[in-house]
């Protein structure tokens, strides 16, 4: 009998913008942590004129976060080998139900005022691409602070860009000049709630979202749009109304949907602005009830017998996750080639004699 068993493996993609690796995420379908995770470059493994990492691995008496490895240097016949210990960005995994929490990082700056929404940082931590983040103490935008946003690009130890809120086509007066940067990692359970980033006055709103989101078309939907004081206006007539998911669009930087609600007449969408309206709840949308699917948009159901998009009121959707932080791919002037192919494994130990 093996002393471990084998709990999960795959492939991935490394994905490399420039000089710049993204972590790697994972799905390991089990409740219990891995004892032992391995990933292996099979198309870098070897390659001439490539100075990279062709190997990582992490076991439980090690810390999270750290992983060690083997790297390749650039030769043409023969690429030479080295070990390497990754103190920080390595491998860890984590449960969804219970993520792990993350210190605030510094912004110096954000431009947001034009759209762009990038968040300019010294020290951009273990954030990447598809990463979640909480702005808070925003020097300049605090209309903004306490909202999540997704991120779309990381330039390390530069910046970060927000590219679902610079999609959306809101603008803000000024630029910040500071604020706090908090990763998080959100619940899965679903159905959930989406921060608003933008509404647009049209015979069918279209809703922009400060990232992803996971609502389907035909789902019906609520409206939490508050109202502003000291003179500022927002479309607060869309406050409390439902409307059906006619489309969803989820891109590299665009999450919205459109809805069967005529807004053309409404006032148009806007943010706090003023100091005292730090303590306004921001605007979101929320599932309301289920609708039939698929939904063509008119009248008549496209799907006989009709089916519905929520099957429960809440679907725990929770899962283990296994992530390769970007030091695996980009350390040391070792970078990893934009879509090359990795192998991972993880391990359970039926017996473990360590500490």
């Amino acid at each position: 009998m093996l002393p471990f068993q084998m709990i999960a493996g795959g492939t991935f993609t490394v994905s490399v913008s420039g000089s710049t690796a993204s972590a790697v995420e994972v799905v390991c379908q089990s409740q219990n942590p891995p004892d032992f995770i391995v990933a292996k470059s099979i198309t870098g493994w070897g390659e001439a004129n490539q100075a990279q990492a062709v190997e990582w691995w992490w076991e439980r008496s090690m810390a999270q976060g750290t992983a060690k490895g083997i790297q390749q240097s650039s030769h043409a016949t023969a690429p030479a080998m080295n070990t390497k210990f990754l103190s920080s960005n390595g491998i860890f995994t984590y449960d969804t139900t219970n993520p792990p929490t993350f210190t605030a990082l510094a912004a110096t700056a954000i431009t947001g005022s034009a759209g762009t929404f990038v968040v300019s940082m010294t020290n951009t931590g273990s954030i990447a691409v598809g990463d979640w983040v909480r702005l808070t103490s925003v020097v300049g935008e605090r209309q903004i602070s306490g909202y999540v946003f997704q991120v779309t690009a990381v330039t390390v130890n530069t910046s970060i860009t927000l590219g679902y809120m610079a999609s959306s086509g809101i603008t803000f007066g000024a630029d910040a000049t500071a604020a706090q940067v908090t990763k998080i990692i959100p619940n899965r359970m679903y159905p959930r709630w989406a921060y608003i980033a933008n509404i647009t006055q049209a015979t069918q709103a279209v809703v922009y979202f400060t990232g992803k989101n996971d609502f389907t078309v035909g789902e019906i939907v609520s409206f939490r749009v508050p109202e502003l004081q000291n003179g500022l206006t927002t479309m607060t007539q869309i406050n409390n109304l439902q409307g059906r998911v006619l489309s969803v669009t989820n891109s590299s930087t665009v999450s919205s949907i459109t809805v069967d609600i005529d807004t053309s007449g409404f006032t148009a969408f806007a943010f706090s602005t003023s100091l005292a309206q730090l303590e306004v709840s921001p605007a979101i949308v929320v599932p309301s009830s289920s609708g039939v699917v698929p939904y063509n948009g008119s009248a008549t159901i496209a799907q006989q017998p009709p089916g519905t998009n929520l099957l429960d009121s809440f679907d725990n959707r929770n899962t283990r996750v296994i992530v390769f932080g970007h030091s695996c791919f980009d350390t040391s002037s070792f970078v990893s080639t934009d879509g090359d192919t990795w192998m991972w494994q993880a391990y359970k130990y039926d017996q473990y004699n360590g500490q």
